[in-house]
This record gives C-alpha cells, sequence and structure tokens, in this order.
C-alpha cells in the first residue's frame, strides 16, 4: 500500500507514502484512499481521522504525471481497472471524488496535517477535510493553469468558500505558490505551527475532537457535509463538464510534455 493507516484509540490516521513519487496520486493510492476512508466510516470505534504525509518537505506533489494525468488527458487509454477507476467520478458522484474528499463522504470529523509542498490534486483533497493545521515550511499551489489544464478536484468550487472569491481567482488563475501564514490570514488554515510541532498539534485536535460525544460531533459533521452538497453538487457537475474537456486537450498534453521536457510550453489553444 502507498498509504500508512493505523488507529490510535478512536484516531484513525492516514499518512501518505510513495517516496519515489512524492506522494503523488496515482490510481493505487488513490483507491487505498478510497478503501481507508470506507473503514473509517464502518467503524464505530473511530471518531475522527488525521490525514497527513510521511515524507518530510512534502505534502503531496499532485497527480501523477506518469500514470494519472496521461489517461486524464487523453494521451493514452487506461490499461487497467484502477486507471478505469481514476476517470469516473469526477462530477461528484462517488469514485475518485470520494477519495479526494470532493464530496461528503466521510461521516467523521477529518483533519489535514499539512507539511511542505501541497500542489494541485492535494491542495485539493485537504480542501475537502474539516480541519486543517499547517506547519510553517507548507505552500500551497494550484499549476493546474500552468499545465494548461483545469483543476477537477473541486477547487474552483471549495476555494472561493474557504478564501474569498478574489482570493480563490489568483490563487488558481497565477498558479503561484502561497505560504502557510498567508493562507491562515486568508481563513483556509486552522493553525500554522513549527514543522516539529505539527503532529503534536493535530493529534491534540484528534483528541479533543475524539473526546467528545461521537453523536454529537458526528451529526455536527452530517450536517456541515450535507448543506455543504446541497449548495455545492451542481457547481461540482459543471466543473466537471467544463473541466474534463480541457484536461483531454491539446493544451493539456503540450502542458504536461513540456513540464516533464523542462521547457515553457507553447499552448495551441485547441481542445
Amino acid at each position: 500500500m502507498d498509504i500508512i493507516y493505523t488507529k490510535q484509540g478512536h484516531i484513525a490516521k492516514i499518512g501518505l507514502n510513495r517516496p519515489k513519487q512524492l506522494n503523488a496520486l496515482d490510481p493505487g493510492i488513490l483507491l487505498d484512499l478510497h478503501n481507508a476512508w470506507k473503514d473509517i466510516n464502518d467503524d464505530s470505534s473511530i471518531r475522527v481521522a488525521v490525514l497527513y504525509s510521511a515524507l518530510p518537505g512534502i505534502f503531496c506533489s499532485g497527480m501523477d504525471l506518469k500514470t494519472a494525468i496521461p489517461v486524464l488527458t487523453k494521451a493514452r487509454e487506461p490499461e487497467n481497472d484502477a486507471e478505469k477507476w481514476i476517470i469516473t467520478g469526477w462530477d461528484g458522484s462517488g469514485g475518485v471524488a470520494e477519495a479526494m474528499l470532493k464530496v461528503s463522504f466521510v461521516n467523521k470529523p477529518i483533519i489535514a496535517a499539512i507539511n511542505g509542498y501541497c500542489l494541485t490534486g492535494g491542495f485539493e483533497m485537504v480542501m475537502g477535510a474539516d480541519l486543517r493545521v499547517a506547519s510553517t515550511d507548507a505552500v500551497f499551489q494550484m499549476r493546474e493553469a500552468s499545465l494548461g489544464i483545469m483543476p477537477t478536484g473541486g477547487g474552483n468550487v471549495f476555494l472561493p468558500r474557504h478564501v474569498s472569491p478574489c482570493r480563490a481567482l489568483e490563487i488558481l488563475l497565477t498558479a503561484g505558490n502561497f505560504d502557510a501564514q498567508t493562507m491562515y490570514e486568508w481563513g483556509f488554515l486552522n493553525r500554522v505551527v513549527p514543522k516539529e510541532n505539527l503532529m503534536d498539534t493535530a493529534m491534540e485536535l484528534a483528541e479533543k475532537i475524539a473526546g467528545n460525544g461521537p453523536l454529537s460531533t458526528q451529526g455536527i459533521i452530517r450536517l456541515s457535509h450535507e448543506v455543504r452538497m446541497m449548495e455545492m453538487s451542481g457547481y461540482f457537475r459543471k466543473e466537471a463538464e467544463i473541466g474534463m474537456p480541457i484536461f483531454g486537450s491539446e493544451d493539456a498534453r503540450e502542458g504536461v510534455r513540456a513540464q516533464k521536457e523542462k521547457r515553457k510550453p507553447d499552448f495551441p489553444g485547441k481542445y
């Protein structure tokens, strides 16, 4: 497995752990995440979950350029069941959308503990968490526009609600880097702490939540998620309707080629 999945009392911990790939999200790790979230839902002893990176210096480098992105950009056809699975559910109907927390899938509170670089799909995944703690070295980036693709993991919908519409568009359109202190001041993060204190802070929050009534905390989460989905479900469908054709465009393929070849892309502006 590409995750470290453990349970500590009433707390489940999910650690992203693909060292060579810098925690890039490929079909395998997304399936692992989906199965872990399902287990958390089904285990009545678990009251809160912590999502973290097992790697120093990086939380997640985004979608895997060697596996997931070629399938999503239609550079090649899916070659196995996992690759077929990752092209489903982007409209919020399940599958990958559940694995990446785009939809209100998990019925327990989720705390994201974020260190180092948190890019694209990884950034979108923590948008779907309920609480977010980051280390001072955390850097957030939605780089899709620089690759000629459009975010389809919920970023267009989540960010304006977490920060503000103008801040969200700045993040999405510039594809720039935003540090933890900026994201805290913009309202995206609950805490910013020294990196050596990150997991202790996340676990302290988790233990406080786990010590409260499980019915009350799950009720609060259920209401938060259901209201969110009442507002957002149509937006998620529209994000996929507009974004997925861009993922399969000539612009997208050129952007990814340029990234691999370490050169500036020459976007043709064609689907």
